[in-house]
């Protein structure tokens, strides 16, 4: 091999570590959460219809066997005269899933409430509001359930109301407020403290996110939580504590979306690539996000010394067109190693000192789809 040739393919492989080593530092977050899909911003399944399960566990008439039932039934027939008998009606309505007819008859209830109690007016303003909710009519309902807490600012599931009409409307920040209340009067739910979690996580709160996840990991370290503990400590550049939580979710349970990849991410900007690219090949393996498992792997082989097998990767993920955010990522490394070689060694070396390759930043959204974790 002539001298030349030598010095040319000596200087190209340092070409590419030496870009690789840059581009680590400054691309290892351009995929991370680009193709996660987080849980929704909506209550776990038994409190996802917060309205409707209020109205079902707080309606005595749906509680009741067929015999009772045909009593009260029987009670209503001829004219609805007093509160009891529009109660009585509302309750039947709601049981029939009959809401407009039922916030009627509430509405009823409430112009006949002549001081009955301080119970009874504050399940018809809570049952009201429910009411409105289901019915979409959410300003009204959200007036209804605020009479209810200048009555009792205890009623913790009021926020839990209207925390459903602010992720209806997609308001994280009143959202989260609701979350917190209802929180400071149930501290123990963990359902609601990891739903508060991912709407602090969405609104970019990681260390608020990070604080209620450890909340939740004292009592119940769950794989689940600690998938997505994980994967709020990459969105907040916390690689040490991403790596140790995702690996004890693995663990436990590894089918979770991405989570080799994004502890190949972690593994990565902690300079152990070697256990970098043995993640990011059970990624690829799995078909779990394979279009940036290629191109981060291929970065992890070029600093690993694999100059070949890294270019491959990257020129593959270049070629591939599912997330068009690593295709043109690919394409933008691609183009650095070109304008490398174009120049001399020193050259390279000033512009690495200088931060001058310095490739485009675009942070991934944070994804709120629908999952099944």
């Amino acid at each position: 091999m002539a001298i030349k040739e030598k010095v040319t393919k000596l200087y190209y492989r340092k070409s590419m570590r030496v870009i690789a080593g840059v581009t680590i530092v400054i691309f290892f977050v351009t995929m991370v959460l680009h193709s996660v899909t987080m849980v929704t911003i909506a209550p776990s399944e038994d409190k996802t219809e917060a309205a409707v399960n209020y109205l079902a566990e707080n309606t005595e008439y749906v509680h009741k066997n067929r015999v009772e039932r045909a009593a009260d039934y029987l009670q209503t027939l001829g004219q609805e005269e007093t509160l009891e008998d529009y109660y009585t009606l509302a309750a039947m309505q709601i049981a029939r899933e009959e809401y407009a007819p039922a916030l009627e008859s509430i509405e009823k209830c409430i112009a006949l409430y002549n001081n009955e109690g301080k119970d009874l007016y504050l399940d018809l303003l809570f049952k009201r509001g429910c009411l409105l909710v289901m019915l979409g009519r959410y300003d009204e309902a959200l007036k209804s359930l605020d009479l209810a807490l200048a009555e009792d600012p205890g009623l913790a599931d009021v926020y839990l109301i209207k925390a459903q009409i602010y992720a209806e409307r997609q308001d994280m920040e009143a959202l989260a407020d609701c979350l917190t209340a209802y929180l400071h009067m149930r501290p123990e739910d963990n359902q609601i403290r990891a739903l508060l979690a991912q709407v602090q996580f969405a609104e970019g709160d990681y260390e608020g996110a990070a604080e209620q996840y450890e909340e939740i990991m004292q009592k119940d370290p769950s794989a689940e939580i600690e998938y997505l503990y994980g994967l709020n400590a990459v969105r907040n550049y916390d690689f040490a504590a991403g790596e140790a939580a995702l690996s004890s979710a693995i663990a436990k349970d590894d089918s979770f979306d991405g989570v080799y990849y994004y502890r190949g991410v972690c593994r990565m900007s902690l300079g152990d690539y070697g256990g970098a690219i043995e993640d990011l090949t059970v990624s690829i393996e799995r078909e779990d996000m394979v279009h940036a498992s290629y191109y981060t792997r291929g970065i992890c082989l070029l600093m690993n010394n694999e100059y070949e097998k890294g270019l491959a990767d990257i020129q593959y993920a270049a070629g591939r067109s599912d997330d068009p955010e690593v295709t043109k990522q690919a394409w933008q490394f691609l183009a650095e190693l070109e304008k490398a070689q174009s120049v001399d060694e020193g050259s390279v070396e000033t512009a690495i000192a200088g931060d001058t390759i310095q490739p485009e930043i675009i942070l991934p959204p944070v994804d709120s789809a629908d999952s099944d974790q």
